[in-house]
């Protein structure tokens, strides 16, 4: 026997009507959090505008009901709870989030029931990816040590004039059209970017893929180049670039070609040439009008950038780029005439160590209509500088992965006359400083630098104007200051001799250079 009720429904036609309600209001609820969804990937792309943007997109979904958008800044950290990653209202905003309440609809219930509350929420963040660079302080070649020391890393006499090295220096390449050249150069069979930064190249393939992407006078000076140092060197890719998710792109489909083309050819090919030389060094003679002066010798090792660093990356914040450890080690002779004694000898060795100066991507906003190349913040720390004055063993100069032992400096050693020491000076950024680049700053290719606040001197006047000398042989009320006369027009030309050495890398003692050349914000994803 069926049962029916006063108003003609039988039981089983109500459950049976329930049973369609439930199953409608479900699928209702997943199509309401779909177009939420999408609500809120549309507004993150652009949070200045969320509100616009996601009733845009839910209209277009013919959604209405109760609406509420919020934005703030989202911060994927392990470390936080799901619930603290999302700051509403924290700036610079990367995230926004979206709610819709609305009253669901009921087909054969109504009559009898009210319609059950719908909700949904979402989360969405636009990551934005920053391309950046540290260590860009190369200036004008001006014929003199700076293109010898290029030389030298290249191993081989460069046959290029000084206007053709400035307009290495001036031309621009981008840096995927170099890879999908250079890859071409070494006969990869590379299907991504990824694929090509895990090989090495020596300096001919990188001059001759540089000269593949540039034209004219720029184009015959890299192939001149090219020819001229052979395969000489190993430069591993990856310590020169890091593209973070473009990385993956593969080579046809041209990756982020066009957004990040303001790399120099002149620095590209520097940064390459000391990093293939991480134990080599290099002698140069260097010429200065100093009287008692017979010459400075220098040799100079290069190091690569630590594990995880390169000299340009592009990637999301905390994203770290990291100039080359350098060691010099600058030796002057001069001589010195005390008293009734003949000339004597007096040699002053240096050994300077700067670790790798270090930038990292602390924010960034994407591009948007007030702000079409969007904002960048940079955590920047120069790099550690000791100067020492004293004897460094030969075959721990160029090993990397140990600390040189220093000892006494042996500055005159002759007719029984013995003097030494043994001094040390340093410069160090203990906090990192930060620098901020606009829209403008990013359009027009500023360099910001980041000085270290306690480097306010000569770092070699500071070293050799608080000498402790120890005399055998001799009073130091003598020597002493006939060796302070002796070394004090020396100063000056040691630091000379420092800042252009420096200067082929692309590196400054005590400051870095930081180069931001765009902002990319394409793929918003949901979080939460």
């Amino acid at each position: 026997m069926v049962v029916m009720f006063a108003m003609g429904f039988s039981i089983s036609a109500v459950v049976g009507a329930i049973a369609v309600d439930s199953a409608a209001l479900y699928s209702e609820r997943r199509s309401v959090q779909n177009a939420v969804d999408l609500a809120a990937l549309a507004a993150a792309a652009d949070p200045s505008r969320a509100s616009q943007l996601a009733d845009a997109a839910l209209r277009e979904a013919g959604l209405s009901g109760t609406v509420r958008v919020r934005t703030g800044r989202y911060t994927a950290s392990a470390a936080l709870t799901p619930q603290a990653r999302f700051v509403v209202g924290g700036q610079p905003a990367n995230a926004v989030e979206v709610h819709l309440e609305r009253r669901g609809t009921l087909h054969f219930a109504s009559g009898w029931a009210e319609s059950p509350l719908i909700s949904a929420q979402a989360l969405a963040t636009l990551t934005p990816q920053v391309a950046f660079s540290a260590g860009s302080r190369l200036a004008n070649f001006d014929g003199g040590i700076a293109n010898d020391v290029l030389d030298q890393l290249l191993g081989a006499r460069v046959s290029v004039s000084v206007a053709d090295y400035n307009g290495l220096l001036a031309a621009q390449v981008d840096v995927f059209s170099f890879l999908e050249a250079l890859s071409q150069q070494l006969n990869l069979k590379a299907v991504t970017y990824d694929d090509v930064l895990a090989a090495s190249a020596d300096h001919g393939k990188i001059a001759a893929a540089l000269a593949a992407v540039l034209t004219g006078t720029q184009q015959v000076a890299a192939r001149n180049i090219a020819r001229s140092v052979g395969n000489n060197g190993v430069v591993p890719l990856r310590r020169l670039f890091q593209l973070g998710q473009l990385g993956a792109a593969t080579l046809t489909s041209g990756g982020g070609r066009g957004l990040y083309s303001a790399v120099s050819a002149l620095e590209l090919l520097s940064v390459s040439a000391g990093l293939s030389n991480g134990k080599r060094q290099i002698g140069l003679g260097v010429a200065a009008n100093v009287p008692g002066l017979l010459g400075i010798n220098v040799g100079l090792s290069v190091g690569e950038p630590p594990q995880g660093g390169s000299w340009f990356a592009i990637g999301p914040n905390q994203t770290v780029t990291r100039t080359a450890q350098v060691r010099l080690r600058i030796i002057s002779r001069l001589t010195l005439k005390l008293l009734f004694l003949s000339l004597l000898q007096v040699n002053v060795p240096l050994y300077l160590d700067v670790a790798p100066a270090e930038a990292i991507a602390d924010s960034a906003t994407c591009p948007s209509p007030s702000s079409p190349r969007g904002t960048v913040t940079i955590l920047a720390k120069p790099g550690v500088a000791r100067l020492s004055l004293g004897e460094v063993n030969e075959n721990s100069f160029g090993a990397f992965n140990t600390t040189p032992n220093i000892g006494t400096a042996v500055l005159i050693n002759m007719l029984g006359i013995k003097v030494t020491t043994l001094a040390h000076a340093a410069i160090e950024q203990v906090t990192p400083i930060r620098l901020q680049f606009s829209s403008a700053d990013i359009a027009a290719g500023k360099v910001r630098t980041a000085h270290t606040s306690t480097y306010t001197t000569s770092l070699v006047g500071s070293l050799l104007g608080d000498l402790k000398l120890v005399a055998v042989g001799i009073s130091l009320g003598v020597i002493g200051p006939a060796l302070e006369a002796l070394l004090s027009p020396l100063t000056p030309v040691l630091d000379l001799t420092i800042e252009r050495l420096l200067a082929a890398l692309g590196l400054s003692l005590g400051e870095v250079d930081v180069k931001v050349y765009g902002v990319r914000c394409t793929h918003p994803v949901l979080v939460g």
